[in-house]
Protein backbone atom coordinates (compact mmCIF):
# COMPACT_ATOMS: atom_id res chain seq x y z
CA UNK A 1 0.00 0.00 0.00
CA UNK A 2 2.68 2.54 0.58
CA UNK A 3 4.60 1.76 -2.39
CA UNK A 4 1.26 2.49 -4.56
CA UNK A 5 0.44 5.93 -2.77
CA UNK A 6 3.66 6.86 -3.09
CA UNK A 7 3.54 5.49 -7.05
CA UNK A 8 0.16 7.68 -6.85
CA UNK A 9 1.80 11.42 -5.87
CA UNK A 10 4.58 10.74 -7.69
CA UNK A 11 2.10 10.13 -10.84
CA UNK A 12 0.19 13.07 -9.94
CA UNK A 13 3.25 15.21 -9.74
CA UNK A 14 4.59 14.40 -13.32
CA UNK A 15 1.00 14.43 -14.47
CA UNK A 16 0.45 18.26 -13.28
CA UNK A 17 3.84 19.22 -14.48
CA UNK A 18 4.15 16.50 -17.64
CA UNK A 19 7.47 16.46 -17.05
CA UNK A 20 9.22 13.61 -14.97
CA UNK A 21 12.55 16.30 -14.12
CA UNK A 22 10.05 18.66 -12.85
CA UNK A 23 8.04 15.80 -10.56
CA UNK A 24 12.04 14.72 -9.73
CA UNK A 25 12.61 18.09 -8.64
CA UNK A 26 9.82 18.75 -6.23
CA UNK A 27 10.61 15.07 -4.24
CA UNK A 28 14.25 16.05 -4.70
CA UNK A 29 14.86 12.70 -6.28
CA UNK A 30 16.56 11.74 -9.69
CA UNK A 31 14.38 11.52 -13.28
CA UNK A 32 15.28 8.52 -13.40
CA UNK A 33 14.13 7.44 -9.61
CA UNK A 34 10.76 9.15 -11.10
CA UNK A 35 10.48 6.87 -14.00
CA UNK A 36 11.16 3.63 -12.13
CA UNK A 37 8.33 4.83 -9.89
CA UNK A 38 5.69 5.38 -12.83
CA UNK A 39 6.76 2.39 -14.63
CA UNK A 40 6.17 0.39 -10.98
CA UNK A 41 2.84 2.01 -11.04
CA UNK A 42 1.94 1.27 -14.36
CA UNK A 43 2.86 -2.62 -13.82
CA UNK A 44 0.61 -2.72 -10.75
CA UNK A 45 -2.44 -1.35 -12.36
CA UNK A 46 -2.28 -3.15 -15.28
CA UNK A 47 -2.25 0.06 -17.67
CA UNK A 48 -0.02 2.25 -19.76
CA UNK A 49 -0.66 6.22 -17.69
CA UNK A 50 1.49 7.93 -19.99
CA UNK A 51 3.53 8.29 -23.23
CA UNK A 52 7.24 9.01 -23.55
CA UNK A 53 8.31 10.73 -26.38
CA UNK A 54 11.83 11.67 -27.42
CA UNK A 55 12.13 15.02 -25.03
CA UNK A 56 8.35 15.07 -23.58
CA UNK A 57 5.56 12.91 -21.87
CA UNK A 58 1.93 12.91 -22.48
CA UNK A 59 -1.10 10.91 -20.35
CA UNK A 60 -2.80 8.53 -22.47
CA UNK A 61 -6.61 8.60 -21.55
CA UNK A 62 -6.46 5.66 -18.73
CA UNK A 63 -3.69 8.30 -17.59
CA UNK A 64 -5.91 11.52 -17.69
CA UNK A 65 -8.38 9.55 -16.04
CA UNK A 66 -6.63 8.82 -13.25
CA UNK A 67 -5.22 12.07 -12.43
CA UNK A 68 -8.81 13.70 -12.68
CA UNK A 69 -10.03 10.69 -10.65
CA UNK A 70 -7.16 11.16 -7.59
CA UNK A 71 -5.55 14.52 -7.88
CA UNK A 72 -8.25 16.18 -5.74
CA UNK A 73 -7.91 13.56 -3.16
CA UNK A 74 -4.05 13.58 -3.09
CA UNK A 75 -4.56 17.23 -2.70
CA UNK A 76 -6.64 17.19 -0.01
CA UNK A 77 -4.85 14.38 2.13
CA UNK A 78 -1.34 16.76 1.57
CA UNK A 79 -3.35 19.84 2.93
CA UNK A 80 -4.41 17.87 5.87
CA UNK A 81 -0.96 16.79 6.68
CA UNK A 82 0.23 20.32 6.46
CA UNK A 83 -2.26 21.81 8.70
CA UNK A 84 -1.25 18.84 11.32
CA UNK A 85 2.56 19.54 11.20
CA UNK A 86 2.07 23.10 11.34
CA UNK A 87 -0.10 22.84 14.06
CA UNK A 88 2.10 20.33 16.30
CA UNK A 89 5.36 23.08 15.47
CA UNK A 90 3.49 25.83 17.39
CA UNK A 91 3.39 26.84 20.64
CA UNK A 92 1.29 27.95 23.04
CA UNK A 93 1.71 30.98 25.17
CA UNK A 94 -0.40 32.25 28.21
CA UNK A 95 0.72 36.12 28.99
CA UNK A 96 -1.47 37.66 31.89
CA UNK A 97 -2.27 40.77 32.46
CA UNK A 98 -4.21 43.79 34.00
CA UNK A 99 -7.47 43.93 31.71
CA UNK A 100 -6.34 47.96 31.06
CA UNK A 101 -2.79 47.38 30.87
CA UNK A 102 -4.56 44.48 27.71
CA UNK A 103 -7.00 46.98 26.13
CA UNK A 104 -4.78 50.05 26.20
CA UNK A 105 -0.91 49.24 25.09
CA UNK A 106 -1.38 45.17 23.97
CA UNK A 107 -4.56 45.17 21.82
CA UNK A 108 -3.18 48.05 19.67
CA UNK A 109 0.03 46.61 18.71
CA UNK A 110 -0.70 42.79 18.73
CA UNK A 111 -0.95 42.39 15.00
CA UNK A 112 2.52 42.94 14.79
CA UNK A 113 3.19 40.37 16.67
CA UNK A 114 1.18 38.10 15.22
CA UNK A 115 3.09 38.83 11.82
CA UNK A 116 6.14 38.39 13.00
CA UNK A 117 6.07 35.14 14.85
CA UNK A 118 3.19 33.14 13.20
CA UNK A 119 4.24 29.57 15.33
CA UNK A 120 3.53 31.17 18.60
CA UNK A 121 -0.36 31.11 19.75
CA UNK A 122 -0.66 34.02 22.34
CA UNK A 123 -3.22 33.70 24.65
CA UNK A 124 -3.93 36.41 26.61
CA UNK A 125 -5.87 36.02 30.39
CA UNK A 126 -7.07 39.75 32.01
CA UNK A 127 -6.54 39.91 36.15
CA UNK A 128 -7.77 42.23 38.45
CA UNK A 129 -5.75 45.02 39.23
CA UNK A 130 -4.63 43.31 42.65
CA UNK A 131 -5.92 40.01 41.52
CA UNK A 132 -3.68 36.77 42.36
CA UNK A 133 -1.45 35.81 39.43
CA UNK A 134 -2.34 32.94 37.40
CA UNK A 135 0.41 30.16 38.35
CA UNK A 136 -0.21 29.02 34.46
CA UNK A 137 0.66 31.36 33.32
CA UNK A 138 3.91 31.10 30.92
CA UNK A 139 4.46 35.22 31.74
CA UNK A 140 2.74 37.84 33.93
CA UNK A 141 1.99 41.25 33.53
CA UNK A 142 1.22 42.82 37.04
CA UNK A 143 0.87 46.47 38.95
CA UNK A 144 2.37 46.50 42.30
CA UNK A 145 4.34 48.50 44.76
CA UNK A 146 6.98 44.98 45.09
CA UNK A 147 8.71 43.41 42.69
CA UNK A 148 7.55 39.75 42.00
CA UNK A 149 9.08 36.87 44.02
CA UNK A 150 10.54 35.47 40.07
CA UNK A 151 13.91 34.66 39.52
CA UNK A 152 13.34 36.52 35.70
CA UNK A 153 12.03 40.24 36.07
CA UNK A 154 11.50 43.39 34.31
CA UNK A 155 10.55 46.58 35.75
CA UNK A 156 8.74 48.06 32.86
CA UNK A 157 7.17 51.51 34.38
CA UNK A 158 5.76 53.21 36.92
CA UNK A 159 2.29 54.78 36.92
CA UNK A 160 1.81 58.84 37.18
CA UNK A 161 -2.28 60.33 37.53
CA UNK A 162 -3.26 63.00 36.05
CA UNK A 163 -6.76 64.87 37.29
CA UNK A 164 -8.65 64.51 33.75
CA UNK A 165 -12.14 65.14 32.29
CA UNK A 166 -14.01 65.03 28.64
CA UNK A 167 -13.60 67.95 26.49
CA UNK A 168 -17.04 68.44 26.93
CA UNK A 169 -16.65 69.43 30.37
CA UNK A 170 -13.56 71.19 30.34
CA UNK A 171 -15.32 73.25 27.69
CA UNK A 172 -18.01 74.22 29.93
CA UNK A 173 -15.87 75.04 32.91
CA UNK A 174 -13.56 77.13 30.63
CA UNK A 175 -16.83 79.26 29.54
CA UNK A 176 -17.45 79.88 33.26
CA UNK A 177 -14.29 80.90 34.26
CA UNK A 178 -13.67 77.67 36.57
CA UNK A 179 -10.13 77.19 36.79
CA UNK A 180 -8.98 73.79 36.91
CA UNK A 181 -9.02 73.50 41.14
CA UNK A 182 -12.57 75.61 40.54
CA UNK A 183 -13.82 72.36 38.35
CA UNK A 184 -12.56 69.96 40.75
CA UNK A 185 -14.63 71.53 43.52
CA UNK A 186 -17.96 71.67 41.74
CA UNK A 187 -17.65 67.92 39.93
CA UNK A 188 -18.55 64.60 40.82
CA UNK A 189 -14.78 63.00 41.36
CA UNK A 190 -14.54 59.50 39.55
CA UNK A 191 -12.45 57.09 41.88
CA UNK A 192 -11.09 53.93 41.94
CA UNK A 193 -12.17 51.71 44.55
CA UNK A 194 -8.33 49.71 44.97
CA UNK A 195 -7.15 53.08 45.25
CA UNK A 196 -9.46 54.87 47.36
CA UNK A 197 -6.55 57.40 48.62
CA UNK A 198 -5.08 57.98 45.11
CA UNK A 199 -7.37 61.53 45.50
CA UNK A 200 -6.33 62.78 48.89
CA UNK A 201 -2.32 62.43 48.20
CA UNK A 202 -2.97 64.13 44.43
CA UNK A 203 -4.09 66.86 46.43
CA UNK A 204 -1.41 67.00 48.92
CA UNK A 205 1.28 66.62 46.38
CA UNK A 206 -0.59 69.46 44.21
CA UNK A 207 -0.64 71.52 47.19
CA UNK A 208 -3.92 71.71 47.61
CA UNK A 209 -5.72 71.88 50.92
CA UNK A 210 -9.47 72.77 50.25
CA UNK A 211 -10.52 70.04 47.97
CA UNK A 212 -14.22 69.39 48.73
CA UNK A 213 -15.71 67.66 45.77
CA UNK A 214 -19.34 67.61 45.06
CA UNK A 215 -19.96 63.55 45.05
CA UNK A 216 -17.72 60.79 44.65
CA UNK A 217 -18.45 57.53 42.33
CA UNK A 218 -16.26 54.66 43.13
CA UNK A 219 -15.94 52.05 40.24
CA UNK A 220 -14.02 49.00 40.19
CA UNK A 221 -11.96 48.94 36.66
CA UNK A 222 -9.58 51.52 35.04
CA UNK A 223 -11.21 51.21 31.89
CA UNK A 224 -14.69 52.23 33.63
CA UNK A 225 -12.99 55.00 35.39
CA UNK A 226 -11.35 56.50 31.73
CA UNK A 227 -14.47 56.16 30.11
CA UNK A 228 -16.75 57.29 32.48
CA UNK A 229 -14.51 60.39 32.28
CA UNK A 230 -14.74 60.27 28.40
CA UNK A 231 -18.40 60.15 28.89
CA UNK A 232 -18.46 63.32 31.00
CA UNK A 233 -19.32 61.49 34.44
CA UNK A 234 -17.19 63.44 36.27
CA UNK A 235 -13.27 64.07 37.06
CA UNK A 236 -10.89 61.18 37.49
CA UNK A 237 -7.09 60.44 38.44
CA UNK A 238 -6.34 58.97 34.55
CA UNK A 239 -2.94 56.35 35.18
CA UNK A 240 -0.17 57.10 32.87
CA UNK A 241 1.58 56.76 30.46
CA UNK A 242 -1.17 53.43 30.18
CA UNK A 243 -3.81 55.95 28.94
CA UNK A 244 -1.46 58.18 26.41
CA UNK A 245 -4.27 57.45 23.32
CA UNK A 246 -7.01 58.60 25.27
CA UNK A 247 -5.49 62.54 25.16
CA UNK A 248 -3.62 62.01 22.00
CA UNK A 249 -7.08 61.72 20.50
CA UNK A 250 -8.12 64.41 22.64
CA UNK A 251 -10.93 62.27 24.32
CA UNK A 252 -9.93 63.36 27.70
CA UNK A 253 -8.34 66.70 28.53
CA UNK A 254 -5.52 67.52 31.61
CA UNK A 255 -6.98 70.12 33.90
CA UNK A 256 -4.12 70.45 36.28
CA UNK A 257 -0.37 70.13 35.94
CA UNK A 258 0.46 68.60 39.31
CA UNK A 259 1.09 65.02 38.38
CA UNK A 260 1.13 62.34 41.23
CA UNK A 261 3.57 59.46 40.37
CA UNK A 262 3.02 56.38 42.44
CA UNK A 263 5.23 53.63 43.90
CA UNK A 264 3.33 51.42 41.61
CA UNK A 265 4.92 50.11 38.47
CA UNK A 266 4.12 47.68 35.81
CA UNK A 267 6.13 44.55 36.53
CA UNK A 268 6.58 42.03 33.70
CA UNK A 269 7.68 38.38 35.45
CA UNK A 270 8.49 34.98 33.84
CA UNK A 271 6.92 32.34 35.43
CA UNK A 272 9.98 29.83 36.93
CA UNK A 273 8.34 26.47 35.78
CA UNK A 274 7.30 27.90 32.28
CA UNK A 275 7.33 25.32 29.59
CA UNK A 276 7.82 27.16 26.66
CA UNK A 277 10.79 29.51 27.66
CA UNK A 278 11.59 30.23 24.27
CA UNK A 279 8.76 31.76 23.29
CA UNK A 280 8.44 33.26 25.91
CA UNK A 281 11.50 34.93 25.82
CA UNK A 282 10.19 36.11 22.05
CA UNK A 283 7.82 37.72 23.31
CA UNK A 284 9.13 39.66 26.67
CA UNK A 285 12.24 41.00 24.17
CA UNK A 286 9.04 42.00 21.85
CA UNK A 287 6.62 43.55 24.40
CA UNK A 288 10.15 45.61 26.07
CA UNK A 289 10.91 47.18 22.57
CA UNK A 290 7.63 47.96 21.65
CA UNK A 291 6.83 49.24 24.67
CA UNK A 292 9.20 51.59 25.07
CA UNK A 293 8.86 52.86 21.32
CA UNK A 294 5.22 53.13 22.01
CA UNK A 295 5.12 55.50 25.88
CA UNK A 296 8.79 57.06 25.29
CA UNK A 297 11.43 56.85 27.63
CA UNK A 298 10.85 55.58 30.88
CA UNK A 299 13.53 57.74 32.89
CA UNK A 300 11.17 60.81 32.60
CA UNK A 301 8.61 58.91 34.58
CA UNK A 302 10.67 58.54 37.23
CA UNK A 303 10.87 61.84 38.22
CA UNK A 304 9.10 61.90 41.27
CA UNK A 305 7.72 60.00 43.61
CA UNK A 306 4.49 60.75 46.30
Amino acid sequence: MARLLRGLRTFCLAARHLSFKKAADELCLTASAVSHQISDLEADLGVRLFQRHTRSISLTDKGRELFEDIEPHLMAVEEATRRVRKNAARVPLLVQMPEFFTSELLMPIISNFSDLYQDIDLRIESMDTDGPMNPAADINIVLSRHRPAMSRVERLFPIRYIPACSRTLYEDWQKKGFSGIDAINVATILLHKARPHAWTRWARHAGISNMEPKQIIYVDSMFALARAAQQSAGIALIPMPVSKAWFDSGELVSLHDSVLVTEDCYWMALNDDSRNKNAADTFWKWIAKRLQQRIGDRDELTSTVA
